[in-house]
């Protein structure tokens, strides 16, 4: 078993992924969609986003082996972070909800080696270096970026969001400013932080620049607005939220996560996500305009989600949990079925899905309703009385034909079509 530490790569085991590359029998076509971000051409929009399956050599190797266009390496930190365990994972079905407390990251020097021998392995996928400096001196930031440059990276994500970081204190303890540098999601709530960093790096470098902002304090649009105007070539909204995981209130001392003795707050991700995920990526659009670019992340799980991402302002997809939970040879799915829409759709470039839903999003003041309500089919129902329960509503009855909905009465809110588990409510326009 290779150490998580070992950022190198066997011989024997390049042969082995060089064999499972070739039998994969990829062709270059299927995974040709390409954008660009910072004048850095991606042969199609998706990103293996910084996380556990970037912390390696040869997963980057099977990420590109699996059509992947770009990877963001593991979250490196100089000097190495004062929070650094192994980690401690949930992957919750029901709630499609991903978890995680403990989490190790990289230190400067594993982080310049994994990316040095990515590059030597890794032809055609773009390497990504993610970083952060926990010190408040911007030296570290400038240092950092030269040596990534040096080392072979194409482009430099900063770091301004990891939640379960400094804000993970924050919030538990109530101490932000005790002896201790923000960092993560605390430093990228503020606007002042984040273009002094991206400014002073901007000056030891020419490489595309990736600010990796939180959505922690629900700001994520104005601090990516000052992002771009510091120099910053696209940003990288975030799937993670803080909080609290589910509890067994029958034994509340016990967290879920195994082999940990405490309960605490968890960084969360996965599907249940993506409409707050979406709202990032909308909002920064909004606000920024049409031309800096927007890597949006967040409960994406399949390949209609990264249109959603895509028509609501996102040039390219980060996706994480669905690589920790199923690897990463979904791809060549998602991109045949990406395809095909686009074919019938008539869209000829990834490009053309960009924005599309940004003039259909209305707020509250200009929204159009028309009168109408809900109407029973006899045939469907089944008497079960769910609609009859709901607790807003006066206007439906049970009689020994069924359910009966007064239309004089319904206010057309569609609950009850939704609760109904045989579709037999439908919704009628007064004409």
């Amino acid at each position: 078993m290779f150490s998580r530490f070992d950022l190198s790569t066997l011989t024997s085991f390049d042969k082995i992924i060089g064999k499972w590359m070739t039998g994969n029998n990829i062709k270059d076509d299927l995974f040709y969609l390409p954008v660009r971000i910072g004048g850095v051409e991606l042969k199609n929009p998706f990103v293996v986003a910084s996380g556990p399956t970037t912390k390696r050599v040869d997963q980057l190797q099977q990420a590109e082996g699996s059509g992947w266009a770009a990877a963001s390496i593991k979250a490196t930190f100089n000097p190495v972070p004062y929070m650094n365990y192994e980690p401690r994972y949930r992957w919750l079905k029901r709630e499609k909800l991903h978890t995680f407390t403990a989490e190790y990251r990289l230190d400067m020097e594993q982080g310049l080696r994994l990316v040095e021998e990515a590059r030597k392995k890794c032809k055609e996928m773009v390497i990504i270096a993610n970083y952060s400096y926990v010190h408040p001196d911007l030296n570290g930031w400038q240092e950092a970026a030269r040596r990534f440059e040096a080392a072979g990276a194409q482009m430099l994500e900063l770091n301004f969001c990891c939640p379960n970081m400094s804000f993970n204190v924050d919030v538990s303890l109530h101490e932000s400013k005790k002896g201790r540098h923000s960092s993560g999601a605390s430093m990228g709530q503020d606007e002042n932080s984040v273009r002094l960093v991206i400014e002073k790096t901007r000056e030891v470098t020419d490489l595309p620049l990736i600010a990796k902002i939180t959505p922690e304090g629900g700001r994520i649009a104005e601090v990516s607005r000052v992002a771009y105007g510091a120099g910053a070539a696209a940003v990288c909204s975030v799937a993670n939220r803080l909080g609290l995981p589910p509890i067994d209130i029958w034994n509340y001392k016990k967290p879920i996560y195994n082999l940990q003795g405490q309960n605490s707050m968890g960084c969360l991700s996965g599907p249940w996500i993506k409409p707050l995920a979406l709202r990032d990526v909308y909002e920064i659009r909004r606000l920024v305009g049409a031309g800096p670019a927007v890597i949006g992340t967040g409960g994406v799980a399949s390949w209609k989600d990264a249109v959603e991402m895509m028509m609501c302002g996102a040039d390219s997809i980060g996706v994480c949990t669905q690589t920790m939970l199923f690897g990463f040879r979904f791809l060549e799915k998602w991109m045949k079925s990406l395809k095909d829409y686009m074919e019938q759709m008539g869209f000829k470039n990834a490009p053309d899905l960009r924005d599309l839903l940004l003039e259909e999003i209305r707020p509250a003041t200009e929204l159009t309703f028309w009168p109408g309500y809900a109407e029973v089919d006899p045939v469907k129902c089944s008497s079960c009385s769910l609609c009859v329960e709901i607790g807003h509503c006066n206007a439906i009855v049970m009689t020994d034909d069924g359910a009966q909905i007064d239309s004089e009465l319904c206010d057309g809110c569609s609950t009850c079509i939704d609760i109904c588990d045989r579709n037999a409510i439908t919704m009628v326009e007064n004409r």
